[in-house]
């Protein structure tokens, strides 16, 4: 659980926003007079405020305005700490976060009082109950009046930490997360966040940034000097808002662009080397099984697919054709698309692989389609629907073969597709 709070002199909007937002429950009150137990409605809203402002009656009267005469409160338990809970569940958790705030009193190093205990349960207070419009996460919204009900005033010197508090200690009671640990995995996962929307874009725009931001739930305030320029800003996730300089250095204002910069350029270094070591990888793997196949008319949308074989002992390259039907490539391509989802790694060249591979077969006495290369024979195979059937097995069969024997590599594009 995580809570804030301050004092604040819009006491009157914030009471708008947080009685009549749609879809707003009403929790509980204190001390207020009336009947609060149903729905805030708009005719609710003149009398709470009403009672809000001339609780300090009193207290003015002696001549001492104050003009931060609301306490705002936000305490947000995470959603797996407050599943499930109905609305009594939620008065309980309410008065007890009062009952926590009213306990804590700050002293200085020699023992003098910084800020008084407050209050709040002997004050005008109502509790209502918000869920996040992107997360879902419930949370309550307390409207506590800045003066007690005979006239005193609440001390709100350093409110904020109060609050901090009060929620690490119901969250120590009732074996919940601390406030600086949920602060903590927040910021990360931010930080996670920007970072990847920074990869994805192609040039870096502060509009592009602030929309793709808002799309992963989150939003984002802008801090501009005078001539306009963008010199700081800070993220909104739910009720809490991160600096960025809190997410990450990197991740400043200042320093941003750059970061997307080196982002970029980390990943164009990184894709060179993959595609490297793809080609070391392929080349081998080609020399672990004895050939090396170079295609001499790649297009398999033609009548005749032709290779030269070399064998790795030195010997001339034999030249081969061989008639290839488009069926038998999309046989192929149909069993890689079978193992995407069973393999994370197929070679990019498979495709070409395997074809090879069915190609060494056919090409050796005692297969099924023999032909004697020997510097360039072209001996035309005879096609008949069960010989066909019987390719498409024997090439579906070499597909999955390589698939699951090649080295790492992602199918991109390749033949027939």
């Amino acid at each position: 659980m995580i809570a804030r709070a301050r004092a604040v002199a819009h006491g009157s909007a914030y009471t708008t926003y947080a009685t009549l937002k749609r879809d707003a429950e009403f929790v509980c009150c204190e001390n207020m007079a009336g009947d609060m137990t149903a729905a805030v409605t708009d005719d609710d809203l003149d009398n709470i405020w009403l009672q809000f402002k001339y609780a300090g009656d009193n207290y003015i009267a002696k001549g001492k305005a104050v003009s931060r005469n609301l306490i705002a409160m936000e305490v947000s338990p995470t959603k797996e700490e407050s599943k499930d809970w109905t609305l009594e569940q939620w008065k309980w958790f309410a008065h007890r976060f009062i009952e926590e705030m009213d306990k804590i009193e700050f002293r200085d190093k020699n023992g003098k009082v910084s800020s008084k205990r407050m209050d709040l349960a002997h004050s005008k207070w109502i509790a209502m109950l918000h869920h996040d419009a992107k997360s879902g996460i419930p949370h309550l919204h307390f409207m506590v009046s800045r003066f007690t009900i005979d006239g005193r005033i609440n001390d709100t010197n350093l409110i904020g930490l109060k609050a901090t508090m009060a929620a690490n200690s119901i969250n120590q009671s009732l074996g919940w997360k601390q406030s600086q640990e949920i602060s903590a995995e927040h910021k990360t996962e931010i930080k996670d966040a920007l970072y990847d929307i920074l990869r994805k874009m192609n040039r870096f725009d502060w509009d592009v940034y602030l929309r793709m931001i808002k799309e992963r739930g989150y939003s984002a305030e802008l801090k501009k000097d005078s001539n306009g320029e963008v010199v700081g800003y800070r993220i909104k996730r739910g009720n809490s808002k991160y600096n960025a300089s809190e997410i990450g250095r990197q991740l400043t204002a200042s320093r941003i662009e750059a970061t997307w910069r080196q982002l970029h350029k980390d990943m164009e270094a990184e894709t060179a080397k993959r595609k490297a070591d793809e080609q070391k990888a392929r080349i081998e793997y080609a020399e672990r099984h004895h050939f090396v196949c170079e295609p001499v008319s790649p297009d398999t949308k033609k009548e005749h697919f032709e290779f030269d074989r070399s064998i790795a002992d030195g010997k001339e390259p034999e030249h081969f054709t061989f008639e290839v039907s488009e069926n038998l490539v999309d046989a192929m391509c149909s069993s890689f698309k079978a193992l995407e989802d069973e393999f994370e790694f197929v070679l990019e060249e498979v495709i070409e692989t395997s074809l090879f591979v069915f190609f060494e077969l056919m090409s050796v006495p005692g297969g099924s389609g023999y032909s004697s290369g020997g510097g360039g024979g072209n001996n035309d195979l005879p096609h008949k629907k069960k010989d066909d059937d019987d390719e498409l097995l024997r090439a579906m069969r070499i597909a999955k073969a390589v698939a699951r024997s090649c080295p790492r590599k992602v199918i991109r594009h390749g033949y027939g597709r």
